[in-house]
């Protein structure tokens, strides 16, 4: 198993607690199945998905499968971003695509 330290961006934190709460869901499982997901589907790591002006960053340690890690350096890697924002950004789009309908 690896661990990694991630700066969660913007409302991800909140939107991650919220569905969080409402499932019964660990935050950090929630985390893996988006990278599992997303990194997966092969989708773009596209830097300028999203605004993060004025977003107070949250610091998350997750701890992953070594393959799974490997996968998502590899990813960040491949698309110039840092495996940070590569977290961030599989979080967000797992966020708009299927954890929306859990909101209050």
């Amino acid at each position: 198993m690896a661990t990694v330290t991630v700066r969660l961006i913007g409302g991800l934190n909140k939107s991650l607690e919220t569905v969080s709460e409402q499932t019964g869901i660990p935050k950090a499982s929630l985390i893996l199945y988006a990278l599992n997901d997303r990194l997966r589907s092969g989708i773009e790591l596209d830097a300028d998905l999203f605004q993060t002006k004025g977003a107070e960053p949250v610091r998350f340690t997750l701890r992953m499968p070594d393959s799974l890690k490997k996968l998502l350096e590899d990813a960040a890697s491949e698309s110039k971003v840092s495996v940070n924002w590569a977290v961030n950004v599989c979080v967000y789009q797992f966020n708009q695509l299927f954890w929306k309908s859990y909101r209050s």
